[in-house]
């Protein structure tokens, strides 16, 4: 039998990356040339394609994953796509609220991604998060608030093979210090990021549930020098009101 001649060898090249990624993600460029044999400077083009289509994020560490397009494809994403659809009015409410930008995020191999971000009508600072990036659980407002409803065996687990390094001068190393931020998540039912993902940001986070199972978070998040206690009041007020507003709608 004649071998058929194939088309589009760098479609090839991606199913090899994504095959990759598929059985082990959180992989460096290097990592990916090894198991591949592509490239690293083939790799970086082919990757910045992916990610601009959603096939694959990159979070802060430089390390590759696969991204929320395949939520389309797997069934048990379509809890988030549906999330994305269901929040954004309310989101949009919530923007006109507080004026302050507001983030929607989804949990990945052990990562919030922003699914979505509102920016706000009328400031001037901006904050530098963008939708497709991934953040680590512990040093993040969305992600510690997801962790916060992680079981003391799945957040043993997540420990065990986490490195807990400063991305920020106040992010947590402590699993200790980790652990006792999260009892407070718990008790009072949102998450802080005070300088913990970015110097002088400052963000509110809260889980967000859909039939009693996290599938994300959202957050507003703000300069620090714009903290107030009475502004932090007013958010948590409207955060916690579009909280129980999205979930509602998942309900429905």
């Amino acid at each position: 039998m004649t071998e058929k001649k194939l088309y589009g060898s760098v479609l090839l090249k991606a199913a090899e990356i994504l095959d990759a990624l598929a059985k082990k993600g959180g992989q460096t460029i290097q990592q990916l040339s090894k198991e591949t044999g592509i490239s690293p400077s083939n790799l970086s083009k082919i990757l910045e394609t992916l990610m601009y289509i959603g096939y694959v994020i990159r979070d802060q560490d430089k390390l590759y994953y696969l991204g929320s397009k395949f939520m389309e494809y797997q069934t048990q994403n379509i809890a988030a796509q549906r999330l994305l659809a269901v929040a954004k009015p309310h989101l949009e409410q919530l923007l006109e609220a507080v004026d302050e930008t507001i983030h929607l995020s989804i949990l990945e191999n052990d990562k919030v991604v922003y699914i979505e971000k509102l920016e706000p009508k009328n400031k001037g600072i901006y904050m530098t998060s963008q939708v497709g990036l991934a953040r680590t659980l512990y040093s993040s407002g969305m992600g510690k608030a997801v962790l916060s409803s992680f079981s003391e065996a799945d957040l043993t687990a997540y420990l065990a093979k986490t490195e807990l390094v400063p991305y920020a001068k106040n992010t947590i190393t402590s699993p200790e210090a980790l652990r006792q931020d999260l009892t407070a998540i718990r008790k009072r039912g949102y998450a802080i990021d005070d300088e913990e993902q970015e110097n002088d940001g400052y963000c509110i986070a809260v889980k967000l549930e859909d039939n009693g199972q996290t599938i994300g978070a959202m957050s507003v998040s703000f300069p620090k020098f714009r903290y107030t206690a009475e502004f932090e009041t007013t958010v948590v007020a409207a955060i916690e009101k579009t909280k129980a507003a999205i979930e509602k709608s998942l309900e429905a």
